[in-house]
């Protein structure tokens, strides 16, 4: 029973909106600082509103990522993976993408919404956001490919030339 693309696309999805809303959250703390800041405002449970959005849309999509990686193993035989180059380089970046949201999820576990308060620490929180976010899209594309031949986002890694069959 394939149960991998139900898994796949279930955290991809999660994952793709929270690299959204990390987008629009470093943008938003960017342009409007005082008004985050100021309890009890608009602008303050917006953001307050987006920034549990993407701490759970991690931690899902991170046990998402784990039930995609388990039944991808069950849905094809190792030896098959492994031989293939192609699906060497997804699941070396599927790695990544995985410690991406691991770390994420435990910084943002041990400063809380604090995160958002300095610079630095907001920055990188955000940004590994959207790009954990972007490789977990890309390489659902490769996935796709990888399967059915082809992907809508086709045009875009011929763009940043990443390798497909």
């Amino acid at each position: 029973m394939a149960l991998h693309p139900v898994f796949v696309h279930f955290h991809t999805g999660i994952l793709a909106a929270t690299a959204a809303l990390g987008l629009i959250m470093i943008i938003l703390r960017i342009v409007y600082q005082d008004a985050i800041r100021t309890p009890n405002t608009r602008a303050a449970k917006l953001f307050h509103e987006f920034d549990i959005f993407i701490y759970w849309g991690n931690i899902i999509g991170l046990l998402g990522l784990f039930a995609g990686m388990v039944t991808g193993f069950m849905d094809w035989p190792m030896q098959a993976l492994v031989d293939d180059p192609y699906m060497r380089f997804k699941i070396l970046w599927s790695i990544v993408g995985t410690e991406i949201f691991i770390f994420l999820v435990f910084i943002r576990t041990k400063v809380g919404d604090k995160i958002w308060t300095k610079t630095s620490t907001y920055l990188i929180y955000g940004i590994l956001t959207v790009v954990g976010g972007g490789l977990m899209i890309i390489l659902g594309a490769m996935g796709g490919i990888a399967v059915y031949d082809t992907s809508i986002l086709e045009p875009i890694l011929d763009w940043i030339g990443l390798p497909w069959p």
